[in-house]
């Protein structure tokens, strides 16, 4: 019987001339065999190649505590994303207060420069019969002059 060719898969071909290496296609997984599907023979085992070395299992305690270890940390990160909805949340609703209170700086602004115009005033002091002051003291800012 004869034993079929062996595929190397470990290099990819030298390039010729002035030609950049090719890359050997893969699937979409880019899984790469160790080796090709093996002939079967009547006793069921490929005896000319040596057996390959037994996989080591993982314990199932140690998947369960991988699993719990990502499963806390998922949790984590929604805890974290919802926490961040919320400031955004709050922070808009700050901003929209601030924006209603300096509208309403502004208005009060308005309001008062209205009631402090010397024609406002003026009109007012004849509607209670104020006159002219006869001799007007100027006070000042409150700081103390040398």
């Amino acid at each position: 019987m004869q034993r079929p060719e062996r595929l190397r898969f470990s290099r990819p071909p030298a390039p010729r001339g002035g030609e950049p290496p090719r890359r050997p296609r893969r699937g979409w997984l880019a899984v790469r065999r160790r080796r090709p599907p093996a002939v079967p023979l009547a006793a069921g085992h490929d005896l000319s190649r040596p057996a390959d070395p037994p996989r080591r299992r993982v314990p199932p305690r140690q998947l369960a505590v991988v699993a719990a270890g990502a499963v806390c940390a998922a949790l984590l990160l929604v805890v974290l994303r919802v926490d961040s909805i919320r400031q955004r949340y709050r922070l808009a609703d700050a901003l929209h207060s601030e924006q209603a209170m300096l509208e309403q700086q502004r208005r009060l602004m308005v309001d008062v420069r209205r009631l402090r115009h010397p024609l406002r005033l003026a009109e007012l002091g004849r509607e209670l019969g104020l006159g002219r002051a006869e001799r007007v003291i100027a006070l000042g800012d409150g700081a103390a002059t040398p």
